[in-house]
C-alpha cells in the first residue's frame, strides 16, 4: 500500500493549489476527484461539438493576476508548465438597449473618458476609487494569498492607514448606497451596480456590499482579467502538471464518501467504493459548510449546527455556451470585440434592476433576463475550429425556485434558455438562427450536480459578506481551515478565505497545514 503524508478530497483550483505546494514542499500528497476531469468550477469541456471548448463555470483570471501564485511564479505554471493568458483591452463593458455603452477598460485614463462621455464629475468619483483601493491593493493582495486574520485585526489596521476610515465607511454600506451618493448619471449607476450584484450574486443594497464595489473597480486597473489560452482547464492542467512532476498522485472518478474521525483525529478517507485510504499527517477536504455533519461524523453539534447557519448567496445563475458559426455582431457596440464580458440592459432605470435582483431574491425567475456574454474565441482562437466562435452566456436565476423547487430546474431550463438567448439577440441579430452549430444548457442544479461546493447553485460557495470574510468565512471557528475535534483535517473550497472565484485559496491552507506540521516552506513561498 501506498503511504501518503496528505490526502486531498476534491480536485478544485483551491485543492489543487494546495497539493501542489505540498507536494513541492516534500509532502508526498494524493489528490481524490469523483468527476472525470479535474478542476471544479475551473474546467473546459468540448461541450457542444468537436474541436469547440468552452468554460464549465468561471470565465476569466482576475483575482489571481495580483497572487504570487502567478506574480512570483511560486508553482511554475507559467515558466514550467505552459500557462499564458491573453489579455483583452477592457474587462466589463455595459450596452444599453438605446445604443448607449460604457466600457471599464483596463487603461484607467481610457476607462474615465468613457464615462466623462456621460458625467465629468462621475469620471472624477470612479478615479477618485480607484484611487482609495489603490492604496491598500498591496495588503489585499497579500490578505488573500494568506491564511485570514481575524476581521477585527484586518479593520484595526486598516483604521491606522491614511484615509482608512473613509475606506471602512465605505465597506460597511451598501453598494447602491456607495454608488447613488457618489455618482450622479443614471446609466453609470447601473454599469457599476449591475457589476456587483453580478460579483456577488445579491442585490446590491445588501449592507457591506460595499466593499466589493471598490474591489471590482480597484483590480480591474491594478491587475486586468486575463484569458488562460486553450480554455480555464489550461490552469487545472498546469496544477496537475507541477503536482505529479513533483512526486504527487491524482486519481479520477473516485468519490469520497465520508472523512474517518477516529477518536478526535481525522486521517483517513472512505471511498465510495468501501475503499479505506490513510494519511500520515492530514487530510484536505473540499466539504461545504452544510454537508459537514454529513461528510464528518463525531463533531460537536455545536460546531455542525454553526456551519449550517452559513448564508448561502440570493441567487445563482444558468450557462448557455454556444458553438457559432461566426462571431456575435453587436449592433450598438463593435469595441465589444475587445471586451471580456458583455453587459446587456433593456432599461436605463436603475429601479428596473433593482426590481429584477428582488425577483431572483424571492426564487423567480426575472421579467427580463440578466446576463453577461463572452466571445473567448476573440482573444484565444484555439478554442474552436479556424473561423469559428464560442458564445458563453451566463444569466442570473434562482438556484431554488419559489414555484417547484431546485429539483423544477430540469424541467424549465431548455426553455428559460430559448428565452434568453431571444432576448440576447436584440443586441447582436447573427446570434440566431444556423449560427448557432450547437447550445449546452447548465442550471443551477446540473452546478450542484458537478460540484457540491456550488450548493444552491452559489459559485461563490457562500455569501461573500463582510461579516462572512477573512476570519469569519465560513464561520470563526473554522476561518483557520481545521476542523475543531478533528484533528488533521483541514476545508478548503470557495467557501473558505479568501472566497469564490479563481482566487489562489490553496496557498493559504496549505501554509497552514505546513505550519502546524512544522514542515519548511521557505523556498516556495517566500512572502
Amino acid at each position: 500500500m501506498a503511504n501518503y503524508d496528505v490526502i486531498v478530497v476534491g480536485a478544485g483550483h483551491n485543492t489543487l493549489g494546495a497539493a501542489a505546494y505540498l507536494q513541492k514542499c516534500g509532502l508526498k500528497t494524493l489528490v481524490l476527484e469523483k468527476n472525470a476531469i479535474p478542476g471544479g468550477g475551473v474546467t473546459s469541456k468540448e461541450l457542444t461539438l468537436p474541436g469547440f471548448k468552452h468554460d464549465t463555470h468561471a470565465s476569466g483570471v482576475v483575482h489571481l493576476q495580483g497572487h504570487p501564485i502567478l506574480t512570483a511564479d511560486e508553482l511554475e505554471l507559467k515558466s514550467k508548465y505552459g500557462l499564458k493568458f491573453a489579455y483583452p483591452e477592457a474587462s466589463y463593458m455595459t450596452i444599453f438597449a438605446d445604443g448607449d455603452t460604457i466600457t471599464c477598460y483596463a487603461d484607467l485614463d481610457r476607462a474615465c473618458a468613457d464615462i466623462a462621455r456621460y458625467s465629468e464629475r462621475d469620471s472624477e468619483a470612479y478615479r477618485e476609487m480607484v484611487g482609495m483601493m489603490g492604496a491598500i491593493m498591496p495588503m489585499i493582495n497579500m490578505s488573500m494569498a494568506r491564511p485570514p486574520l481575524p476581521l477585527a485585526a484586518f479593520m484595526g489596521m486598516l483604521s491606522q492607514m491614511p484615509g482608512g476610515n473613509d475606506l471602512l465607511n465605505t465597506m460597511m454600506r451598501s453598494a447602491y448606497d456607495v454608488v447613488t451618493e457618489r455618482f450622479e448619471n443614471e446609466k453609470v449607476r447601473i454599469h457599476l451596480l449591475k457589476w456587483v450584484m453580478e460579483g456577488l450574486n445579491v442585490p446590491c443594497e445588501h449592507k457591506t456590499t460595499g466593499v466589493a464595489m471598490l474591489y471590482l473597480i480597484g483590480f480591474s486597473h491594478s491587475h486586468p482579467a486575463g484569458v488562460p489560452v486553450g480554455g480555464m482547464q489550461s490552469l487545472t492542467d498546469a496544477m496537475i502538471s507541477c503536482i505529479k512532476d513533483n512526486g504527487g498522485e491524482i486519481r479520477l472518478n473516485t468519490p469520497v464518501k465520508r472523512v474517518i474521525n477516529k477518536n478526535g483525529v481525522a486521517k483517513a478517507v472512505e471511498l465510495a467504493s468501501g475503499e479505506v485510504l490513510v494519511a500520515d499527517k492530514a487530510v484536505i477536504a473540499s466539504i461545504h459548510p452544510h454537508l459537514l455533519g454529513e461528510r464528518v461524523e463525531g463533531l460537536d453539534p455545536g460546531v455542525v449546527a454553526r456551519a449550517k447557519l452559513y448564508q448561502a448567496t440570493d441567487f445563482g445563475g444558468m450557462l448557455i455556451n454556444c458553438a457559432l458559426r461566426e462571431a456575435p455582431r453587436w449592433t450598438h457596440a463593435p469595441a465589444a470585440d475587445s471586451c471580456l464580458y458583455i453587459n446587456l440592459i433593456e432599461s436605463s432605470d436603475l429601479n428596473e434592476l433593482r426590481r429584477y435582483a428582488d425577483q431572483l431574491r424571492l426564487g423567480e425567475l426575472p421579467d427580463q433576463p440578466i446576463l453577461v456574454a463572452s466571445n473567448h474565441t476573440n482573444f484565444d482562437p484555439t478554442r474552436a475550429p479556424d473561423g469559428h466562435h464560442t458564445l458563453y452566456v451566463f444569466s442570473w436565476a434562482p438556484g431554488v425556485l419559489a414555484d417547484g423547487g431546485m429539483e423544477r430546474w430540469d424541467d424549465i431550463k431548455e426553455q428559460r434558455a430559448d428565452e434568453v438567448m431571444a432576448w440576447l439577440a436584440k443586441f447582436a441579430p447573427n446570434v440566431s438562427g444556423d449560427n448557432i452549430l450547437a447550445r449546452h444548457v447548465d442550471s443551477p442544479l446540473d452546478m450542484v450536480r458537478h460540484s457540491p461546493s456550488f450548493q444552491r447553485g452559489d459559485l461563490n460557495g457562500g455569501a461573500m459578506f463582510l461579516y462572512q470574510m477573512m476570519g469569519m468565512r465560513p464561520t470563526p471557528e473554522l476561518a483557520q481551515y481545521a476542523v475543531p475535534g478533528a484533528q488533521g483535517l483541514y476545508l478548503s473550497g470557495p467557501f473558505m478565505h479568501p472566497g469564490g472565484g479563481v482566487t489562489g485559496g490553496g496557498r493559504p491552507v496549505a501554509i497552514k497545514v505546513m505550519e502546524d506540521l512544522k514542515v519548511d516552506y521557505s523556498k516556495i513561498i517566500r512572502s
